[in-house]
């Protein structure tokens, strides 16, 4: 599992920093004003993105028991998403991260998923709060 660095969106601009995805999965400190930005590059392959919800039930004053399920995003070939940002009750696990899985469309474990150009792709960024 690899540990991502989290950039500062800045007035003046950032450049994109993607990098590939880990087959074991990735895992980034979360603040609770990260942004994820995945990107797909293979050009047919599609992937299965899962950020793990760590506290998938509470039993809220009033409106009773409450479910958070894990977010789930398929990514085509060519495609670009964002997530976030990520409510730190819910996401952060015990070391403060957010945890990140990918899997083939099909559900299967990914091997190759960080084939040079031919990858998924990620980065995580934040935009100050003032």
């Amino acid at each position: 599992m690899a540990n991502l660095s989290i950039v500062k969106i800045l007035e003046s601009g950032v450049t994109s920093s993607l990098a590939d995805c880990n087959t074991d999965g990735d895992e980034f400190a979360n603040s609770g004003i990260e942004i994820l930005r995945f990107e797909n590059t293979h050009a047919s392959a599609a992937y299965s993105i899962t950020i793990t919800a760590q506290a998938t039930s509470i039993d809220h004053k009033t409106y009773g028991a409450l479910t958070k399920a894990n977010v789930v995003k398929a990514i085509t070939a060519g495609q670009t998403v964002y997530f976030g940002p990520f409510k730190q009750r819910a996401f952060n696990d015990a070391d403060q991260k957010v945890q990140l899985t990918y899997l083939t469309s099909g559900g299967a474990a990914i091997s190759t998923i960080s084939s040079g150009v031919h990858a998924l792709k990620v980065e995580a960024l934040y935009l100050e709060q003032i």
